[in-house]
Protein backbone atom coordinates (compact mmCIF):
# COMPACT_ATOMS: atom_id res chain seq x y z
CA UNK A 1 0.00 0.00 0.00
CA UNK A 2 1.16 3.11 -1.00
CA UNK A 3 2.24 6.07 1.27
CA UNK A 4 -0.87 8.46 0.23
CA UNK A 5 -2.98 5.35 -0.11
CA UNK A 6 -2.12 4.98 3.63
CA UNK A 7 -2.86 8.62 4.64
CA UNK A 8 -6.05 8.65 3.42
CA UNK A 9 -7.02 5.17 5.02
CA UNK A 10 -5.72 6.89 8.55
CA UNK A 11 -7.67 10.05 7.64
CA UNK A 12 -10.67 8.56 6.71
CA UNK A 13 -10.36 6.69 9.97
CA UNK A 14 -10.32 9.55 11.65
CA UNK A 15 -13.22 11.68 10.68
CA UNK A 16 -15.69 10.93 13.14
CA UNK A 17 -19.41 10.25 12.56
CA UNK A 18 -21.85 12.48 13.33
CA UNK A 19 -23.25 12.52 16.58
CA UNK A 20 -27.57 12.09 16.63
CA UNK A 21 -27.89 15.08 17.63
CA UNK A 22 -25.83 16.67 14.43
CA UNK A 23 -27.89 13.56 12.48
CA UNK A 24 -30.76 15.59 13.27
CA UNK A 25 -29.31 18.99 12.86
CA UNK A 26 -28.45 17.57 9.12
CA UNK A 27 -32.08 16.22 8.06
CA UNK A 28 -33.41 19.49 9.68
CA UNK A 29 -31.10 21.69 6.86
CA UNK A 30 -32.11 19.80 4.58
CA UNK A 31 -36.14 20.02 4.80
CA UNK A 32 -35.60 23.84 5.18
CA UNK A 33 -33.39 24.46 2.06
CA UNK A 34 -34.13 22.08 -0.46
CA UNK A 35 -36.40 24.91 -2.10
CA UNK A 36 -32.85 26.74 -2.67
CA UNK A 37 -32.01 24.38 -4.70
CA UNK A 38 -33.64 26.84 -6.71
CA UNK A 39 -31.10 29.85 -6.94
CA UNK A 40 -34.01 31.78 -7.78
CA UNK A 41 -36.35 31.35 -4.41
CA UNK A 42 -33.08 31.86 -2.52
CA UNK A 43 -32.67 35.49 -4.25
CA UNK A 44 -37.04 35.82 -3.50
CA UNK A 45 -36.31 34.62 0.17
CA UNK A 46 -33.58 37.66 0.72
CA UNK A 47 -30.30 36.01 0.16
CA UNK A 48 -28.15 37.57 -1.63
CA UNK A 49 -23.43 36.98 -3.16
CA UNK A 50 -21.49 37.81 -1.60
CA UNK A 51 -17.60 37.65 -1.86
CA UNK A 52 -15.87 35.38 -4.29
CA UNK A 53 -16.46 31.81 -5.83
CA UNK A 54 -13.98 29.99 -3.40
CA UNK A 55 -12.75 26.82 -4.71
CA UNK A 56 -13.19 24.77 -1.66
CA UNK A 57 -16.47 26.10 -0.36
CA UNK A 58 -18.52 27.44 -3.60
CA UNK A 59 -19.88 31.26 -3.36
CA UNK A 60 -21.53 32.34 -0.22
CA UNK A 61 -25.26 33.54 -0.33
CA UNK A 62 -26.15 35.47 2.81
CA UNK A 63 -29.60 36.99 3.99
CA UNK A 64 -29.17 39.33 5.89
CA UNK A 65 -32.44 39.41 8.30
CA UNK A 66 -31.35 35.77 9.53
CA UNK A 67 -27.80 36.79 10.29
CA UNK A 68 -28.90 39.94 12.50
CA UNK A 69 -31.90 37.85 14.14
CA UNK A 70 -29.84 36.10 16.91
CA UNK A 71 -31.21 32.84 16.60
CA UNK A 72 -29.57 29.85 15.36
CA UNK A 73 -32.18 28.06 13.67
CA UNK A 74 -30.92 24.61 11.98
CA UNK A 75 -33.75 24.85 9.44
CA UNK A 76 -33.19 28.60 8.57
CA UNK A 77 -29.14 29.12 7.93
CA UNK A 78 -28.27 32.58 7.30
CA UNK A 79 -25.43 31.10 4.54
CA UNK A 80 -26.12 29.20 1.34
CA UNK A 81 -23.15 27.98 -0.80
CA UNK A 82 -23.63 27.22 -4.42
CA UNK A 83 -21.09 25.93 -7.10
CA UNK A 84 -21.71 25.36 -10.64
CA UNK A 85 -21.62 21.61 -10.92
CA UNK A 86 -22.84 19.80 -14.39
CA UNK A 87 -23.17 24.03 -15.97
CA UNK A 88 -25.44 24.60 -13.61
CA UNK A 89 -25.42 26.48 -9.89
CA UNK A 90 -26.14 23.92 -7.12
CA UNK A 91 -26.59 24.00 -3.62
CA UNK A 92 -23.77 22.42 -1.90
CA UNK A 93 -24.01 23.63 1.71
CA UNK A 94 -24.99 25.96 4.47
CA UNK A 95 -23.74 27.85 6.81
CA UNK A 96 -24.73 29.12 10.56
CA UNK A 97 -23.84 32.61 11.34
CA UNK A 98 -24.18 34.76 14.94
CA UNK A 99 -22.79 37.88 15.91
CA UNK A 100 -19.83 37.44 19.28
CA UNK A 101 -18.38 39.93 21.06
CA UNK A 102 -15.72 38.03 22.84
CA UNK A 103 -13.93 34.33 22.53
CA UNK A 104 -17.29 32.15 23.06
CA UNK A 105 -18.89 30.63 20.17
CA UNK A 106 -22.36 30.49 19.77
CA UNK A 107 -24.25 27.74 21.16
CA UNK A 108 -27.72 26.30 20.23
CA UNK A 109 -26.26 23.81 17.45
CA UNK A 110 -25.01 20.26 18.21
CA UNK A 111 -20.91 21.69 16.78
CA UNK A 112 -18.00 21.09 18.41
CA UNK A 113 -16.79 24.49 19.42
CA UNK A 114 -13.31 23.88 17.28
CA UNK A 115 -15.54 24.15 14.27
CA UNK A 116 -16.50 27.94 14.65
CA UNK A 117 -14.46 30.49 12.71
CA UNK A 118 -14.88 33.94 12.99
CA UNK A 119 -14.66 36.95 10.43
CA UNK A 120 -14.46 41.03 11.28
CA UNK A 121 -12.69 42.46 8.18
CA UNK A 122 -13.53 43.43 5.04
CA UNK A 123 -14.71 41.57 2.62
CA UNK A 124 -11.33 41.32 0.58
CA UNK A 125 -9.37 40.50 3.83
CA UNK A 126 -11.52 37.68 5.06
CA UNK A 127 -11.89 36.41 1.45
CA UNK A 128 -8.57 35.99 0.01
CA UNK A 129 -6.13 34.12 2.11
CA UNK A 130 -4.43 30.67 1.50
CA UNK A 131 -5.75 28.96 4.05
CA UNK A 132 -9.36 29.65 5.15
CA UNK A 133 -10.20 27.42 8.18
CA UNK A 134 -9.71 28.59 11.35
CA UNK A 135 -8.00 28.28 14.51
CA UNK A 136 -9.14 26.35 17.14
CA UNK A 137 -11.50 28.88 18.91
CA UNK A 138 -10.87 32.24 16.73
CA UNK A 139 -9.08 33.11 13.66
CA UNK A 140 -5.59 34.01 14.68
CA UNK A 141 -5.79 37.33 12.69
CA UNK A 142 -8.62 38.50 15.14
CA UNK A 143 -7.44 40.41 18.40
CA UNK A 144 -9.27 42.40 21.11
CA UNK A 145 -12.84 42.98 21.20
CA UNK A 146 -15.51 44.28 19.09
CA UNK A 147 -18.16 42.53 17.19
CA UNK A 148 -17.41 39.76 15.40
CA UNK A 149 -19.44 37.24 13.24
CA UNK A 150 -18.88 33.46 14.61
CA UNK A 151 -19.26 30.88 11.59
CA UNK A 152 -19.97 27.43 11.44
CA UNK A 153 -20.26 25.57 7.87
CA UNK A 154 -22.28 22.46 7.62
CA UNK A 155 -21.97 20.24 4.70
CA UNK A 156 -25.43 18.62 3.88
CA UNK A 157 -25.84 18.74 0.19
CA UNK A 158 -22.27 17.72 -0.74
CA UNK A 159 -20.38 15.07 1.72
CA UNK A 160 -16.96 15.95 2.85
CA UNK A 161 -14.42 13.49 3.54
CA UNK A 162 -12.94 15.90 6.02
CA UNK A 163 -15.78 16.02 8.26
CA UNK A 164 -19.53 17.31 7.92
CA UNK A 165 -18.23 21.20 9.73
CA UNK A 166 -14.96 21.77 8.37
CA UNK A 167 -14.31 24.92 6.83
CA UNK A 168 -13.21 23.75 3.37
CA UNK A 169 -14.69 21.23 1.21
CA UNK A 170 -12.03 19.56 -0.91
CA UNK A 171 -14.54 17.32 -2.64
CA UNK A 172 -15.98 20.17 -4.41
CA UNK A 173 -13.36 20.75 -7.09
CA UNK A 174 -13.55 16.94 -7.92
CA UNK A 175 -17.54 17.48 -8.34
CA UNK A 176 -17.77 20.23 -10.46
CA UNK A 177 -15.27 18.17 -12.69
CA UNK A 178 -17.94 15.13 -12.35
CA UNK A 179 -15.19 13.29 -10.45
CA UNK A 180 -16.09 11.31 -7.14
CA UNK A 181 -13.99 12.52 -4.21
CA UNK A 182 -11.94 9.48 -2.94
CA UNK A 183 -11.00 9.91 1.46
CA UNK A 184 -8.31 11.80 2.54
CA UNK A 185 -7.78 14.60 0.34
CA UNK A 186 -5.28 17.18 1.45
CA UNK A 187 -5.76 20.72 0.41
CA UNK A 188 -2.77 20.98 -1.71
CA UNK A 189 -4.49 18.06 -4.14
CA UNK A 190 -7.84 20.45 -3.66
CA UNK A 191 -6.19 23.09 -4.82
CA UNK A 192 -4.56 21.66 -7.17
CA UNK A 193 -7.53 20.27 -8.72
CA UNK A 194 -9.24 23.25 -8.89
CA UNK A 195 -6.81 25.21 -10.86
CA UNK A 196 -8.91 22.92 -13.60
CA UNK A 197 -12.43 23.34 -12.44
CA UNK A 198 -12.23 27.60 -12.54
CA UNK A 199 -9.83 28.18 -9.72
CA UNK A 200 -7.67 30.39 -11.56
CA UNK A 201 -9.94 33.24 -10.77
CA UNK A 202 -9.52 32.94 -7.33
CA UNK A 203 -5.97 32.50 -7.14
CA UNK A 204 -5.43 35.47 -9.24
CA UNK A 205 -7.34 37.59 -7.24
CA UNK A 206 -5.76 36.13 -4.45
CA UNK A 207 -2.23 37.24 -6.05
CA UNK A 208 -3.70 40.77 -6.99
CA UNK A 209 -5.17 41.93 -3.34
CA UNK A 210 -2.40 40.18 -1.24
CA UNK A 211 0.61 40.45 -3.52
CA UNK A 212 -0.22 43.89 -4.53
CA UNK A 213 1.83 43.72 -7.91
CA UNK A 214 1.67 45.76 -10.63
CA UNK A 215 -0.30 45.64 -13.89
CA UNK A 216 2.56 43.90 -15.27
CA UNK A 217 3.51 41.15 -12.64
CA UNK A 218 -0.03 40.78 -12.34
CA UNK A 219 -0.37 39.51 -15.94
CA UNK A 220 2.74 37.56 -15.53
CA UNK A 221 1.97 35.87 -12.53
CA UNK A 222 -1.34 35.02 -13.49
CA UNK A 223 -0.42 33.45 -16.56
CA UNK A 224 1.45 31.08 -14.46
CA UNK A 225 -1.73 29.49 -12.95
CA UNK A 226 -3.52 29.55 -16.64
CA UNK A 227 -0.82 27.81 -18.53
CA UNK A 228 -1.05 25.48 -15.13
CA UNK A 229 -5.29 25.29 -15.01
CA UNK A 230 -5.33 24.49 -19.16
CA UNK A 231 -2.82 21.54 -18.92
CA UNK A 232 -3.88 20.42 -15.72
CA UNK A 233 -7.78 20.42 -17.24
CA UNK A 234 -6.38 18.63 -20.51
CA UNK A 235 -4.63 15.94 -18.46
CA UNK A 236 -8.06 15.44 -16.31
CA UNK A 237 -10.34 14.93 -19.35
CA UNK A 238 -8.11 12.71 -20.95
CA UNK A 239 -7.98 10.20 -18.20
CA UNK A 240 -11.12 10.98 -16.16
CA UNK A 241 -13.50 8.39 -18.76
CA UNK A 242 -14.47 6.95 -15.39
CA UNK A 243 -15.33 9.29 -12.36
CA UNK A 244 -13.23 6.83 -9.98
CA UNK A 245 -9.52 8.84 -8.88
CA UNK A 246 -6.99 7.00 -7.77
CA UNK A 247 -4.48 7.82 -4.40
CA UNK A 248 -1.92 8.59 -6.90
CA UNK A 249 -4.03 11.13 -9.17
CA UNK A 250 -4.88 12.91 -5.82
CA UNK A 251 -1.11 12.69 -5.16
CA UNK A 252 -0.33 14.24 -8.36
CA UNK A 253 -2.58 17.25 -7.85
CA UNK A 254 -1.17 18.19 -4.71
CA UNK A 255 2.06 18.16 -6.34
CA UNK A 256 1.07 20.60 -9.43
CA UNK A 257 -0.28 22.64 -6.48
CA UNK A 258 3.42 22.76 -5.16
CA UNK A 259 4.94 23.58 -8.21
CA UNK A 260 2.35 25.79 -9.05
CA UNK A 261 2.31 28.29 -6.21
CA UNK A 262 6.47 27.55 -6.11
CA UNK A 263 6.54 29.08 -9.54
CA UNK A 264 4.25 31.71 -8.52
CA UNK A 265 6.88 32.78 -5.73
CA UNK A 266 10.15 32.22 -8.24
CA UNK A 267 8.62 34.92 -10.78
CA UNK A 268 7.12 37.41 -8.28
CA UNK A 269 9.19 40.28 -7.33
CA UNK A 270 11.29 40.35 -3.83
CA UNK A 271 8.29 42.32 -2.62
CA UNK A 272 5.47 40.69 -3.75
CA UNK A 273 7.21 37.34 -2.88
CA UNK A 274 7.19 38.32 0.79
CA UNK A 275 3.93 38.93 0.91
CA UNK A 276 2.55 35.83 -1.00
CA UNK A 277 5.09 34.06 1.24
CA UNK A 278 3.33 34.60 4.24
CA UNK A 279 0.14 33.86 2.87
CA UNK A 280 1.56 29.94 2.85
CA UNK A 281 2.10 30.10 6.68
CA UNK A 282 -0.60 27.27 7.45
Amino acid sequence: MGRALIAAAVLALAVPLPTPAQTELVAAARLGTARYRDRDVAAADGYRPVGPDFPGMGEHWINPRLLVAGELDPARPPVLEYADIGGRPTLVGVAYAALVTDTAMPGGLPVPPQAWHTHAGKVDEESFILAHAGAPALHQHVTGGGPRVAVVHAWIWLDNPAGLFETDNWALPFARLGLAAPAGISADAGRGLSLAAGGTRYFATLIRISGRPDSAEQARLAGILDSAGAALASLVRSGASASAVSSTQVESYAAVWRRVWAAVLRAASPAVRKRLGALDAR
